[in-house]
């Protein structure tokens, strides 16, 4: 089997584990100031499939940015 392709779900999960990562959080600490579950955290990063208006305002807000650049809208 070849390698998947890279689709703009994959940037999503690598975006989000960037911002996570320069903001110094762990997933756990992450998902305590978001009240989100770690296990969603996860698969957000790895499947790269952000859902729910709920939590993508406080992932947003919990990691300084803006819903526009936390989906890589212009």
């Amino acid at each position: 089997m070849g390698k998947r392709s890279k689709t703009r779900r994959d940037s999503y999960g690598a975006w989000l584990l960037h911002l996570r990562k320069e903001k110094g959080y762990t997933q756990q600490r992450l998902a305590d100031a978001t009240k989100i579950p770690q296990r969603n955290i996860a698969y957000w990063e790895r499947a790269g499939k952000l859902k729910g208006r709920k939590e993508i305002l406080a992932l947003a807000q919990a990691l300084g940015v803006s819903v526009k650049e936390l989906l890589r809208e212009k």
